[in-house]
């Protein structure tokens, strides 16, 4: 069910068609506050951030092949534009992933539904989504440009290319679903989740780490997608209810909580002119109204209980563990695994969100300009509480939201059952303040009398010398410091000896080393004298008047 409306720009004879219904809604709601953010960060004056705005919404609304690649294509070359403005070395290796994905997806669409429409469909938008083995291109990309656009690309395009996926994957190509179809999307999943958390850690610059960590929360997304898709094959309804509510409901979450902490990074930079963890440090005593915003959102990066991302993750826990308890020997060695994939990656999420906060915004200042810092300016202060305000419902009221989105996994697996949601989060919040209130109520009633101040965060080291008002920068706790063991225990062995993500190695480094001999065959071209040119022209006439030769006489 939906509403179709039809334009006359488009195919001549065929126009372009919209089409509205419950799913593309869902997404157009998560897009919505992230524009009106972006734009109150500093983007409403550009005209490529409105394009890029309006390539999205026509992939939402697109009711036909057409006006969907065209939707896609737009936004891919109006986000190249804005990462170009920011930086020129990641836009040019953007350009060649938006490439891929739209070589991928075009034949795609216009393929009957099949496995290898749903391998295209899956390589083009895991692509675009930053889902691994391709996802090396996020962590550069999505610094690049200023924090609206880097919200934008990180809480909104993200989505659009899992919207993609979804629409196909369990409405266009549901007639031809086999169950390694969800396999697929839970092994990439898992790998995504592993790779993003672990280098969320390792990270020293902050919208780096931002990035790392949505290519986690794609992962997180894609192994409840995986879980519903192979449940829905299977013909589990419970499993694949469950598995839809997690993935959408993390989509929902992260779409709110990760563009207010990329809008905060902005604001951090703009602020101390750096982004460095490891030259920061103290901002919650400069910048208090942003260190609480930045607090919520990596409450939400973290799962932590009453937080935004919490609910999610834990009906994910649930949908692995619940596979898990079913199929054969090796269905539930696999489901184990990744339930372990999934457990490292909570942990590793964890810690991120603690260095982020622990190391940039507690303890001590680290350079003049974090002791000097204000606080955020107007305009992105308003962003940041707009998401922030909408986070709240996501955090407290989980189970009204997942009720709104019932319609949404009706649409997607019309036999699912939906589970009501055990999590309590208001439960928890009334204990929580009694906890807090009779803690209080003993402070005040048998506490000792009067106030002393210490440090937050200072890592065991005392109050700085009349000398070194900051400390010594090298005796204090700094980022890549605090990432250390983690980099010793887990980094060398996920990421090897020079800590270099694997799909940079096998995939960027091929494809850069392909770049410079392009290079050097064009400037070979360029200095060829006529008489080479010709020869070469010549040659290539004949080789193909030879193939064409032996293909007509075959």
């Amino acid at each position: 069910m939906g509403s179709s409306f039809s334009l006359m720009f488009g195919l001549p004879g065929h126009g372009m068609q919209l089409h509205l219904d419950a799913l593309s809604i869902l997404f157009a709601c998560i897009l919505l506050p992230q524009t009106v953010a972006a734009a109150l960060a500093g983007m409403r004056g550009s005209i490529a951030f409105w394009v890029f705005v309006l390539g999205m919404a026509l992939t939402l609304a697109a009711g036909d092949g057409f006006t969907l690649i065209f939707g896609f294509e737009l936004m891919s070359a109006a986000s190249w534009l804005l990462v170009m403005q920011g930086d020129v070395k990641p836009a040019t290796f953007y350009a060649g992933v938006a490439i891929f994905s739209g070589a991928c997806l075009i034949p795609a669409i216009f393929l009957p539904a099949s496995s290898l429409a749903f391998v295209l469909v899956a390589l083009g938008a895991g692509a675009k989504a930053g889902l691994a083995p391709l996802h090396s291109w996020l962590p550069r990309a999505h610094p690049a440009p200023p924090a609206g656009v880097s919200a934008l690309m990180s809480g909104g395009m993200v989505k659009i290319a899992l919207y993609v996926l979804i629409r196909y994957g369990f409405v266009v190509l549901a007639p031809a679903q086999q169950p390694w179809w969800g396999t697929v999307l839970m092994v990439a999943g898992a790998a995504s989740v592993l790779v993003g958390a672990l280098r969320a850690v390792l990270e020293v610059d902050l919208k780096t780490a931002l990035a790392c960590s949505t290519v986690e929360h794609v992962g997180l997304i894609a192994v409840g997608l995986g879980v519903a898709l192979r449940a829905k094959a299977l013909g589990d309804a419970t499993l694949t209810g469950l598995g839809l509510e997690a993935a959408l409901l993390c989509a929902v979450a992260h779409g709110l909580f990760k563009p207010l902490l990329f809008i905060g990074a902005g604001e951090v930079k703009h602020a101390t002119g750096t982004l460095s963890l490891n030259w920061l440090g103290g901002l919650m005593r400069g910048m208090p109204r942003l260190g609480a915003l930045m607090l919520l959102g990596a409450a939400g990066m973290a799962a932590l209980p009453l937080g935004p991302g919490f609910a999610p993750e834990f009906l994910l826990l649930h949908a692995v563990i619940q596979a898990a308890a079913g199929g054969g020997i090796l269905a539930r060695i696999g489901f184990s695994a990744l339930l372990a994939v999934l457990g490292l990656g909570a942990a590793l999420a964890l810690a991120a969100a603690v260095r982020i906060i622990g190391i940039g915004f507690l303890g001590r200042p680290r350079s003049l300009h974090a002791a000097a810092a204000e606080d955020a300016r107007r305009g992105p202060f308003i962003a940041m509480a707009l998401l922030g305000a909408l986070c709240v419902p996501v955090a407290l009221l989980p189970g009204l939201l997942l009720g709104v989105m019932t319609p949404v996994i009706r649409l997607l697996a019309p036999d699912a059952d939906t589970p009501p949601l055990t999590y309590a989060p208001l439960s928890l919040l009334l204990l929580a303040l009694l906890a807090a209130l009779a803690a209080g109520f003993i402070q005040t009633r048998f506490g000792v009398r009067g106030l002393r101040e210490v440090p937050a965060w200072h890592g065991g080291f005392g109050r700085p010398p009349a000398w070194l008002p900051f400390g010594d920068p090298h005796t204090q706790p700094s980022g890549a410091g605090f990432a250390e063991p983690v980099a010793r225990v887990l980094g060398r062995g996920l990421l090897g000896a020079q800590g270099q993500d694997p799909s940079e190695h096998f995939l960027l480094g091929p494809l850069l080393r392909g770049q410079r001999r392009a290079v050097r065959l064009a400037e070979r071209v360029r200095r060829a004298t006529i008489r080479e040119r010709l020869a070469f022209v010549f040659a290539a006439l004949v080789l193909f008047l030879l193939a064409l030769g032996l293909g007509q006489g075959g």
